[in-house]
């Protein structure tokens, strides 16, 4: 589209006119050019000419036809629209110069165009050139500023030169804005990879934090529970009137964690020896494999009490050389102990030590020493980060322990001049292999010192295998025997503090055990005890998971939960109570503040139960009872109204509908009502004829039998039993 007179407003005839004059006096350009063999476009100046004109491309073409800087040449594209040039700017992002007509198919064809480029397709870089051959079409200044417009020309003055040093000027301004850019971007770049390098640091400081952390907590776990076990009973004995001698269980146990509390310690200063660089390997003469079956026979009774399979395989010669029995002591009992922790009932375990012979390629020989388990397994993504210092497997972070035993482990296989590794897959088991030189050649004269006959080494204390050995906990009884004494659950993986709490709670109490909290989980719902006591820390299924279970199942959501922990910080009680926890005892714990709040409980809940069944009508939602309960007491109440008119409904049938076991429903009843399934039934039955009563429903006899009763006097005695009066004075007096 054109205005009228275009022939005035652009004289065509005089710009080829010039552009003769400057091509006559240089005719050794064309001809050269026509000798220059065509290069390629890589690395070339794309230069985008706009203009519906063609003569327009042949000038420009002409007058730039030997231009070249920074050794590039200029690659020519053309288009005749605005419309036509947009796909062709898709194509090609990196044109450096556009040469546009400001009036083509539209008069503002050009601005448009400059719209697009700037605003869609986001390109601030190109510069754009403005020219129009209709001075009255021009943008105002404000315009080609606003369009972010690089320059703006008449076609009349755009002779040769001029084009050539406009051409130049926006090629450098092209040129420097693009390495500006490419810095900013080098730049974004790394700052951004440093930003991501600060917060992979931070997020390794935290972790380490974290596991700092949880070190400290699991470490003040593995103090405090032997504490217990030796502050405890010292506090009974100093709290006894007469001079009683204690008993030899009692010294024993207070013994054997005190041996606990000194493993721990020594644990900790190896690692501070290994640290400081101050921790020699101390060799002596012996025989290898006489040491190693005398580590592993030690775990016999352990595999015998947890019920797992454990077997050893040793080389039948024995192995005669030097090593530091106390090294390879705390390597395998880390690896055994481990094994043993995470392995279920009726897992197995296998321990095996070989001798590999030198060769040409190994100067020394090598023990390898392998321990494969059945147990939970280990992550794949975990294998690198479980021999770190405090590190513990997510799965396996409240199944105790302190975190440093692997790392230990791995520290003193270093000291051997050894390595260690690991074959996992999660819920299959772990395998893990130690291989170390034997002998004293491959060492230096600063990393060992020679034991004299005679030295004797400190022992390795093992946890594990100091556990007293089992014991007959409870004899079967009788739920509903009217002994008058509570059930009492005691959920601790550590035997001798369940032996502390039995021995000393027992007289008052009917007490059941669990070691983890699947255990304790299964005991709750099948024995419905009257309080459970747990510790917060153990393997399997720790001590909030399974109170959060529990207040969660109708069948125990009523039982009173104290939690037991060494976690002393407040972040962790509110943790503990937040789950439903009714109490939170800190370990070391007094026993007698112990049996304080395990009464206190009970006779909380006993009060509520008095109130239950005080109440006239049964309103459950009106008693601080948990919505479990509610729903318990709801779906009860439930089925009995549906049997309301049944006089064949009774105790047994309640107990189908209900889907539990007669000691379930039994205990259940009892804690939440105090009253027996057959007691319940009738409550419901008698509050249920108070209301027909009430509301005039008939005479005495039609509301017996409509509640189920078959026996008018029968009926009458148990609603005086309740209400102090006859069925007929009751009406009476509500009429």
């Amino acid at each position: 589209m054109k205005p009228e007179n275009s022939d005035e407003l652009f004289k065509k005839e005089s710009i080829l006119k010039d552009d003769e004059k400057l091509f006559a006096d240089e005719p050794e350009l064309e001809e050269e050019a026509e000798e220059k063999p065509e290069k390629k476009t890589a690395g070339r100046w794309k230069v985008l000419v706009v203009d519906d004109e063609e003569d327009i491309h042949s000038v420009t073409r002409m007058a730039l036809k030997s231009f070249t800087y920074q050794d590039k040449e200029i690659e020519f594209l053309d288009t005749f629209s605005g419309e036509d040039s947009k796909p062709v700017l898709k194509e090609n992002p990196d044109i450096a110069v556009i040469l546009l007509d400001v009036v083509m198919e539209t008069n503002t064809a050009g601005l448009e165009l400059v719209k697009f480029i700037r605003d869609e397709l986001g390109n601030r870089f190109t510069q754009i050139i403005l020219r129009t051959g209709y001075p009255g079409y021009a943008p105002e200044r404000e315009v080609i500023v606003s369009y972010d417009i690089n320059d703006y020309k008449t076609k009349t003055e755009l002779t040769s030169f001029k084009l050539f040093t406009l051409i130049l000027a926006s090629l450098r301004a092209y040129r420097a804005v693009t390495e500006l850019e490419g810095l900013r971007l080098d730049l974004e770049n790394k700052v951004k990879e440093r930003t991501s390098e600060l917060e992979q640091k931070n997020l390794q400081i935290m972790e380490m934090d974290q596991m700092k952390t949880r070190f400290f907590n699991n470490i003040s776990h593995e103090f405090r529970t032997p504490l217990t076990l030796i502050l405890s009973p010292l506090e009974n004995m100093a709290a006894e009137k007469e001079s009683l001698k204690p008993e030899p269980k009692q010294i024993d146990r207070m013994h054997r964690n005190a041996l606990r509390l000194l493993g721990l310690i020594n644990q900790l200063m190896d690692l501070s020896k290994l640290d400081a660089g101050s921790l020699k390997l101390e060799l002596s003469e012996g025989d290898l494999v006489k040491e190693v079956k005398s580590i592993v026979t030690g775990f016999v009774p352990l595999a015998e009490r947890k019920d797992i399979k454990f077997r050893y395989m040793l080389p039948e010669k024995p192995i005669k050389t030097f090593y530091d029995a106390d090294k390879l002591e705390k390597i395998l009992s880390n690896l055994l102990s481990n094994a043993f922790k995470f392995t279920p009932e009726e897992g197995t375990i296998d321990c095996k030590l070989e001798y590999l012979e030198k060769t040409e390629k190994k100067k020394t020989s090598e023990a390898r020493i392998t321990v494969k388990d059945s147990g939970k397994g280990i992550p794949p993504e975990q294998f690198e980060k479980i021999f770190d210092r405090f590190y513990q497997v997510e799965e396996q972070k409240e199944g105790g322990g302190t975190g440093i035993g692997l790392s230990l482990t791995r520290e003193l296989v270093d000291l051997l001049h050894g390595n260690i590794s690991v074959e996992s897959k999660p819920e299959k088991g772990s395998c893990f292999t130690v291989t170390f030189p034997v002998g004293k050649d491959h060492l230096k004269k600063n990393e060992f010192v020679m034991l004299k006959p005679g030295d004797k080494q400190d022992r390795v204390l093992i946890p594990e295998l100091m556990e007293e050995e089992e014991r007959a906990i409870l004899e079967e009884f009788d739920e509903e025997e009217e002994d008058g004494k509570p059930i009492l659950l005691v959920v601790e993986d550590n035997a001798d503090v369940r032996a502390h709490i039995y021995e000393n709670l027992n007289a008052e109490f009917h007490i059941l055990e669990a070691a983890d909290g699947e255990e304790g989980l299964k005991k709750a719902i099948e024995k419905i005890p009257d309080l459970v006591v747990t510790d917060l820390m153990m393997p399997w299924k720790d001590g909030v998971e399974m109170t959060k279970e529990l207040k969660t199942n109708e069948y125990t959501s009523h039982i009173p939960v104290i939690m037991l922990t060494a976690k002393a910080n407040v972040e962790s009680k509110i943790e503990g109570l937040e789950t439903g926890a009714d109490d939170y005892i800190t370990k070391p714990f007094n026993i007698d503040e112990l049996k304080a709040r395990i009464t206190n409980l009970i006779e909380q809940r006993k009060k509520l139960r008095e109130r239950f069944s005080q109440e006239v009508k049964l309103e459950p939602k009106d008693i601080a009872i948990t919505s479990a309960d509610v729903k318990f007491l709801d779906r009860a109440i439930a089925i009995i109204e549906d049997h309301m008119g049944d006089f064949e409904f009774d105790a047994a049938t309640f107990q189908e509908e209900m889907n539990m076991s007669r000691s379930q429903l039994f205990r259940k009843l009892r804690a939440l009502t105090d009253q027996s399934a057959t007691e319940f039934i009738r409550s419901i039955r008698l509050k249920r004829a108070a209301n027909l009563i009430e509301q005039g429903f008939g005479n005495v006899a039609e509301v017996t039998y409509e509640v189920g009763f078959n026996n008018l006097s029968y009926f009458a005695k148990c609603f005086k039993e309740v209400y102090g009066v006859s069925p007929s004075e009751y009406g009476k007096k509500r009429e």
